[in-house]
């Protein structure tokens, strides 16, 4: 028996990739109500991942809201190219 086993990863059936993120995020719910945070644990064009602290109740829909501080690469014809900056 080896010492050490290779894990295999489930095959990934999502249409889009999922990025690792660590994102601070804020749930709106659209109805008046105060904001409450998340975070953003991994993230693609089509959905994210998010985890709450709270016992807030969340809607079937909402407005995921998140902020990132961001460092020009480029410029050129109304375009930019932005990099993240580590918060």
């Amino acid at each position: 028996m080896p010492l050490f086993q290779l894990q295999r990863k489930p095959r990934e059936l999502r249409r889009s990739p999922r990025y690792d993120v660590h994102y601070r995020g804020l749930i709106e719910s659209g109805d008046g109500a105060q904001p409450f945070n998340c975070v953003i644990s991994n993230i693609s064009s089509t959905g994210a991942k998010i985890t709450t602290v709270g016992t807030e109740p969340i809607s079937d829909e909402f407005t995921l809201v998140f902020r990132r501080r961001c460092r020009v690469l480029r410029r050129a014809n109304g375009q930019l190219a932005v990099k993240f900056i580590p918060s």
